[in-house]
């Protein structure tokens, strides 16, 4: 049974806010279904888990949270997408990336070079919320506190883990998230920062058999008030199936589906599953179109 979940919840009188997740076996899961790299996973292993936290603000259950990252090195970049239910799936563009440097093959930052950082916030019955920065340091967890620093003006610090070994099996992964309220006390922040200073690398203490709550309560939020609100589960989870690929098919008009009549594999970014789409399949699509085209004209 898969023990990933994430938290929620206010410290220091309420006055900061906070989101803790625990992503080990689900940044497993991305790992073996895109057989990444060990760069690569660590790319993909910090987005889960910050895409998780972040979909905390979501408020529609259909809504859906995007996060990408895109840079001009040879990392190239991932996308990860996390739904109000606490599914989470993405791919990383360079997933078999393998640099000459041992010691390249674990920074990250260097490995995605300059780009930016978007967040996309999808609600049924709302236009998107996009915001875009530029990345500061590529490791992510200091991208995220610059974007919300630059676009919405909130103190925040992310700490982002995950320890790996030297087969890139997924040792533990997780993460925290701490956000200033506007009419907190800077002598309570100072605390926090320097707790965040005595902090090890939450993956580490994961790897110890701390847990979330643990480690909130000894390290981060110490000498401290602190509460959690809502707890969920969370796990790697696409939603593909041929029927979408129908619809996505279908939106390519007559013309393109022509080209496709001696059949085709499309196989999902998320997952890898491959469809098949036989030249029978794809006959039937294009008669579908031809008859929604006649009951339009008839109309």
């Amino acid at each position: 049974m898969n023990s990933d979940y994430k938290l929620r919840g206010m410290a220091g009188k309420e006055q900061f806010r906070w989101f803790a997740v625990k992503s080990s076996e689900t940044a497993q899961k991305a790992r073996d279904l895109h057989d990444l790299s060990p760069i690569s996973t660590l790319l993909m292993s910090r987005m889960l888990s910050a895409a998780a936290m972040l979909a905390w603000d979501l408020k529609h259950p259909n809504s859906e949270l995007t996060l990408q990252i895109e840079g001009d090195g040879p990392l190239a970049g991932a996308l990860v997408i996390a739904s109000a239910a606490g599914n989470l799936k993405g791919y990383v563009k360079q997933p078999q990336l393998f640099l000459s440097s041992a010691e390249d093959n674990f920074a990250v930052g260097k490995a995605l070079g300059k780009g930016t950082l978007r967040l996309i916030r999808n609600e049924p019955g709302k236009q998107a919320y996009t915001g875009t920065t530029q990345l500061v340091s590529g490791e992510i967890a200091e991208d995220i506190a610059f974007y919300f620093q630059q676009s919405e003006q909130v103190p925040t610090a992310v700490n982002l883990g995950i320890l790996i070994d030297q087969t890139a099996k997924v040792r533990s992964a997780g993460g925290f998230i701490i956000q200033q309220m506007p009419f907190a006390d800077p002598k309570l922040a100072d605390i926090i920062n320097d707790n965040l200073a005595g902090t090890p690398n939450i993956s580490d203490l994961m790897d110890m058999g701390y847990c979330l709550e643990d480690i909130l309560s000894r390290f981060v939020f110490k000498g401290l008030d602190w509460q959690t609100r809502d707890s969920q589960q969370i796990s790697y989870t696409c939603n593909c199936s041929r029927e979408r690929f129908s619809r996505a098919l279908l939106l390519l008009g007559e013309n393109e589906l022509a080209s496709m009549r001696e059949g085709i594999k499309p196989v999902c970014h998320f997952c890898n599953r491959e469809y098949h789409f036989s030249p029978a399949d794809i006959e039937s699509l294009i008669m579908e179109l031809q008859t929604r085209a006649s009951k339009k004209e008839a109309k």
